[in-house]
């Protein structure tokens, strides 16, 4: 979340752009290389400021410039963000992009509700759909310790890296201060430049502030920061290339694969001699629904037997 500010053209404008794909690559396996290659070209496409993740990163042309928000990974000589972009699965197990972030008043450890981050993680895609990211992961998470090495550690530091066996990403909204050196930042931000088109203004009443589905424990809190907060919605779209509204997050995202382009950023925290890296999502498109879930093989079809039956009703099958 973020203060609240005057709406912006873009807003509206910006939250919309994504990119529309085809359902019917998605349906028969006939079709899906043809997804496969097409999301893949979409990826590789030539960029100053954006690489795809499973390539070789020229890290020799990359800094991280100090930002209000921390050190986010730039061009060298520029002001813009590189951004990095991929294929993964939204990995069911420790999802936390609930329209409130599961977050807790009764058990919040000193976290106002306006500074929770919605992240979950991120995992390696079907080798069905999307070969090409499989085969490629490797140098994804390769990549990622490269650019975490840009920044010098001294020996004794302590470094929290945004690899966890699986990737795991950030998604944020905005807090209006940056992290201060003393004490561990309660959570992630990112620059006011970038929110300007996250706002919810223009998006319609499913993304209005005032009607965010949040659980019952969260509706007073969220009351409290009605006046001087803004709510800035997931940059997370589905297959048509439309904002998801927040009471699909779950249905829609976990399980997913998803194309994801995310950014770089680097908190130090001095008292503590900690480096802090979060990959932040500026961007999250469904490319294929969530699988459905297994059934469970203890679960047994009952069914009644014919009238005629001498074993009765309710014979289980």
């Amino acid at each position: 979340m973020t203060q609240k500010r005057r709406p912006t053209a873009a807003a509206q404008r910006d939250a919309r752009f994504s990119t529309p794909i085809r359902e019917e690559q998605e349906t028969g396996s006939s079709s899906a290389p043809n997804l496969s290659d097409t999301v893949l070209q979409r990826l590789t496409t030539p960029s100053l400021t954006a690489k795809y993740a499973g390539v070789a990163v020229p890290t020799q042309n990359l800094e991280f410039k100090s930002r209000n928000s921390g050190d986010i990974l730039v061009v060298k000589q520029g002001d813009e963000e590189f951004i990095l972009r991929g294929v993964f699965q939204v990995a069911r197990n420790d999802f936390f992009l609930t329209p409130d972030g599961s977050f807790n008043p009764a058990n919040a450890l000193g976290t106002r509700f306006q500074d929770v981050k919605l992240n979950c993680h991120l995992t390696v895609p079907s080798p069905n759909t999307f070969p090409f990211a499989v085969t490629d992961y490797p140098t994804c998470i390769e990549n990622l310790r490269m650019l975490e090495r840009i920044v010098k550690h001294d020996k004794k530091d302590e470094t929290l890296s945004t690899l966890s066996g699986s990737l795991k990403r950030r998604f944020s909204s905005d807090s209006p201060s940056a992290p201060n050196d003393n004490e561990e930042p309660k959570a992630n931000k990112i620059d006011s430049e970038t929110l300007e088109s996250a706002s919810d203004e223009g998006l319609g009443e499913e993304f209005a502030m005032e009607t965010w589905p949040v659980a019952p424990r969260c509706v007073d809190v969220l009351k409290e920061i009605l006046a001087t907060h803004d709510l800035c919605p997931l940059p997370a779209y589905d297959k048509k290339g439309r904002l998801i509204p927040p009471t699909q997050y779950e249905a829609m995202l976990k399980g997913a694969m998803v194309e994801a382009h995310f950014a770089l950023i680097h908190h130090y925290i001095k008292s503590s001699k900690r480096h802090i890296y979060v990959a932040m999502v500026r961007k999250l498109q469904i490319l294929c629904s969530p699988p459905p879930m297994p059934t469970s093989p203890f679960k047994r079809l009952r069914v009644s037997a014919d009238k005629g039956s001498k074993k009765g009703k309710g014979r289980e099958v």
